[in-house]
């Protein structure tokens, strides 16, 4: 409550006159401070008085039938939607622009279990529209001869702060499911690395027909799936590792709309449209059609197999920024892919949590738990935003991604390649991925000097007689890690190729500042 507040209500509540006309001899300097503050003050009065020696029960009911506003200030009415007090007074405290919720009888029964006080007590208002608000209210009863005779209190408006906070932890669930995220496709990485690479070897070495080649691709076929949710894991965390360049986006939605149409089968109308001149963004185009078609996938689920789909592109110039749903787009110059499916529309509380990871295993089959929450991830990771539409039927969502230029095209120079006889030496603390890349390196007919750490690796490359052509480092080592490794190789033998590997994410890659730029 306001400074100077608890003088004016002792005041009023002194006035013998004030249960019966609240407005009757109050000074004037009240009249002209009510109209003021940005927080909403009232009176309500009882009529007819309420005993308060009643149960806790029946003075709540009593209060909710009995009490009627009779006045409040400019910043009442505004928080109802109203222009002026005069269209609030003389209302109820159960009519419904008050809202009798269950919060509110609760806050009731506190301001009568404290001696008819109450301190920031939430409770929830209502517009005349029907909108609910939720305010934090302070109030004290006027008592006369063992009656409440009325309450004066104030109330604050805190939707926006409670969404906010709503937002925040939101966010921080975000960023924790992130980090996680990060954590665990490290290893996670590794360990598919050594199952896929070593059932490739293993196959290799089997007949046609030998009984264990259906065992073998049954093992890659379920590493791959496990490689895939950790790509898609990455993807909704914006921490997977792209490989951005400028690209026309029409021959990928192309691609993407074969996929849609062989996945949806013949029961799903498949449409495209193509933009009539190249649709350049700097996008990870391989990355981009995986999500697309993951999306025709959601799409054709949530439909049950039943209905049309179109996959569109565009391009467009904001003069202004749009406030949208879920995301904000900048002023620029954006091309667009346009999704719309004849499913059912979102509703808005559906819209608040649809690109949240696992949400969408509600609505649909197998991919769509995270089809949308990889979507939005990538879409964010690639410096574009994604919008959803309202339609009169069906459903849209358009993502933007800001124009780019395709650089010109290189001459090709002379062949610089390492030949299968080349020396090769290979960097990486993972004792099971160093040795699966040192069998994959010889077989591949390469001589391969193995070294588990940086440092290792730069005493043998100083130590070799012979000719290194090529390094192969993880970026992340204990000690020296692969990014100065190559650094100081290269500046003592500047003809030595570099090929990075990482079971890392992007994120973590540029936190350890590990790789020049145009790395590979």
């Amino acid at each position: 409550m306001l400074a100077g507040w608890d003088a004016i209500n002792k005041s009023i509540v002194n006035s013998e006159a004030a249960s019966a006309s609240p407005q009757h001899e109050k000074p004037a300097e009240y009249r002209s401070y009510l109209p003021l503050p940005s927080e909403g003050i009232w009176y309500y009065v009882a009529n007819p008085p309420i005993p308060i020696h009643l149960s806790t029960e029946d003075l709540a009911a009593r209060i909710l039938a009995d009490l009627t506003l009779a006045e409040c200030n400019d910043a009442t009415a505004r928080m109802y939607g109203l222009s002026s007090p005069a269209e609030v007074v003389g209302l109820r405290l159960q009519d419904s622009i008050i809202a009798t919720e269950p919060r509110n009888i609760e806050s009731i029964r506190e301001f009568i279990d404290g001696g008819f006080k109450l301190t920031n007590g939430e409770s929830v208002k209502r517009t005349v529209d029907g909108t609910p608000r939720l305010a934090v209210c302070s109030a004290v009863g006027v008592v006369r001869d063992e009656h409440l005779v009325g309450i004066w209190g104030s109330q604050i408006d805190i939707t926006e702060t409670k969404d906010l906070e709503h937002q925040r932890r939101r966010a921080d669930t975000m960023s924790a499911l992130n980090r996680l995220a990060g954590g665990v496709a490290h290893d996670f990485n590794n360990l598919l690395t050594t199952i896929l690479t070593s059932v490739d070897m293993l196959e290799e070495t089997l007949e046609t027909d030998h009984v264990g080649r259906q065992d073998a691709q049954e093992i890659r076929r379920a590493a791959r799936r496990a490689a895939e949710l950790t790509r898609q894991l990455l993807a909704l965390s914006q921490q997977q590792v792209l490989v951005q360049r400028p690209v026309d986006l029409n021959p990928v939605v192309q691609r993407a709309v074969s996929n849609a149409r062989r996945a949806s089968g013949q029961r799903v109308d498949v449409r495209m449209m193509l933009a009539s001149s190249p649709a350049i963004a700097s996008v990870d185009s391989e990355e981009l059609e995986q999500v697309l078609t993951n999306l025709a996938t959601f799409s054709s689920e949530s439909m049950r197999d039943v209905g049309t789909m179109s996959l569109r592109v565009g391009a467009v110039a904001l003069n202004h920024g749009r406030f949208a749903e879920p995301d904000h787009v900048a002023p620029g110059e954006y091309v667009t892919i346009t999704f719309e499916d004849s499913g059912p529309p979102f509703d808005r509380d559906t819209i608040a949590h649809l690109f949240e990871p696992f949400y969408g295993i509600e609505l649909a089959g197998s991919v769509s738990g995270l089809a949308l929450a990889t979507l939005h991830g990538f879409v964010r990771q690639s410096g574009g935003s994604v919008v959803l539409e309202p339609v009169a039927r069906g459903r849209q969502l358009i993502m933007y991604f800001p124009v780019a230029t395709m650089p010109p095209a290189r001459t090709a120079g002379p062949a610089g390649g390492v030949s299968d006889r080349a020396t090769v030496l290979l960097a990486e603390d993972e004792p099971t991925v160093r040795l699966l890349m040192k069998r994959v390196l010889q077989r591949a007919g390469y001589s391969v000097l193995v070294a588990s750490d940086g440092d290792e690796a730069l005493a043998l490359a100083r130590n070799c007689a012979g000719h290194i052509d090529l390094l192969v480092t993880d970026v992340i080592m204990p000690g020296m890690g692969g990014g100065e490794l190559s650094r100081r190789l290269r500046s003592e033998q500047p003809h030595i190729k570099v090929l990075h590997v990482s079971g890392y994410t992007a994120g973590a890659l540029r936190q350890h500042e590990a790789l020049e730029d145009g790395a590979a």
